[in-house]
């Protein structure tokens, strides 16, 4: 699977159409228009899907990084937001009344117990009563047996849709005393074993304590060890309003490049993401592989076709005629989630789903229609999509 074919459209749509605009100056710019689609194999990385992948389609480009390279991420927006990092199963909570990092380790009280939702070995259904630290870290690594209360707000990861409003971290206060230490689970290791199939989850990658500060343009971010009951470390990040976010790695202790510019992508294909949520009745933290967003930060709209009967367009017939604005979704980063594949988890057989496709409204208010065309590599390899897309324009 290769990107010959958008090469050659991006030649020529450069070639065709790049024109001049002209400044107040007198001077002109080059326009260069939107790339009128193609095909792209987003580089996810194969069996362990190592590789956060931006896509921007006006460009046709793509962007990945690591997702072991960072644990969480300040917004650069109005708002003072934290972020984890879903793709590698990181997890936080807030200890309640504590905002003096030394004071915090394993042995640390809580200001009052806390009940909390939880599944048994058998999974069914039960509640636990925490009143340390040691015993509130036992239900934050996202899994099955993660502790939470949707009822109640209590969730120990971001939400799902990834709205601002919906950050494990609370809105981090410009008075300082108002923000708590929270023990943030690092989740866990990229595998490096190839054992012939999926493995996308390693080793638990230990516990550190956070807390966050800011002024409004800045933060400043208090680490440590849960054993260092001394001192901490600290990283001060600057807003950076070019980016929704910037990635910090706590176990380098630096500022991570991970994302492009906020309008230079539309599309992430994260590979693996995770969350707290329903699985059927059943309330746990759950994990997905092929798993792919869109930049709702930036305004990027969304909606999924699904061909039920012969009044629905295909792929090929849908035009931009067919748009209705009223569908698009900008407050739900996982329309296309992992829904565009289908898995047989008893032979483990995955292949595209046929009946699906997808219009994107992109940063740059162009608007394309996108369909996968691949989950597997030609030897059967999970981790290699692919998709293709292509430019709507007027007829007229």
């Amino acid at each position: 699977m290769t990107n010959k074919f958008l090469t050659l459209v991006l030649f020529i749509s450069t070639a065709l159409f790049t024109g001049c605009s002209k400044d107040d100056d007198g001077t002109s710019t080059p326009v260069t228009a939107p790339s009128s689609g193609g095909i792209i194999d987003p580089e996810v990385g194969g069996f362990n899907q190592a590789n956060r992948v931006y896509v921007d389609l006006s460009t046709g480009t793509q962007i990945s990084s690591r997702r072991d390279s960072w644990e969480i991420a300040v917004y650069n927006g109005s708002q003072n937001r934290v972020y984890l990092n879903s793709t590698l199963l990181v997890s936080a909570v807030e200890l309640e009344g504590i905002n003096d990092i030394t004071t915090v380790s394993e042995t640390t009280t809580l200001t009052s117990p806390v009940t909390l939702n939880a599944l048994d070995q058998t999974f069914t259904p039960t509640t636990v009563t925490v009143s340390t630290v040691a015993e509130l870290m036992q239900g934050l690594p996202i899994g099955y047996y993660q502790y939470g209360d949707l009822s109640a707000g209590i969730s120990f990861t971001d939400s799902k849709e990834g709205e601002l409003t919906g950050t494990a971290f609370d809105e981090i206060s410009t008075t300082d005393g108002n923000n708590n230490v929270y023990i943030v689970n690092l989740g866990n290791d990229i595998p490096a074993t190839n054992n012939g199939t999926l493995n996308t989850t390693g080793d638990p990658r230990g516990f550190m304590k956070v807390r966050v500060l800011t002024d409004g343009s800045s933060y400043t971010i208090q680490y440590a060890l849960l054993s260092n009951t001394v001192d901490y470390s600290e990283i001060t990040v600057t807003k950076d309003s070019n980016y929704n976010l910037t990635a910090v790695s706590l176990t380098d202790g630096q500022i991570v490049s991970v994302e492009p510019k906020s309008s230079n992508w539309d599309i992430d294909f994260g590979g693996v993401f995770s969350y707290y949520g329903l699985q059927g009745t059943i309330a746990a933290g759950l994990t997905y592989s092929d798993y792919t967003l869109h930049n709702t930060l930036s305004g990027v709209g969304l909606y999924q076709i699904t061909i039920e009967d012969d009044a629905t367009p295909s792929y090929t017939n849908f035009t931009l005629a067919d748009i209705n604005e009223t569908n698009f979704i900008y407050n739900d980063r996982t329309v296309v989630g992992s829904g565009w594949r289908s898995v047989d988890y008893l032979t483990g057989e995955t292949s595209v789903r046929e009946d699906r496709y997808y219009i994107v409204k992109d940063t740059d208010n162009n608007y394309y229609k996108l369909r996968f065309t691949a989950v597997e590599s030609e030897t059967g390899e999970r981790g290699y999509p692919q998709f293709q897309y292509e430019l709507l324009v007027s007829d007229n």
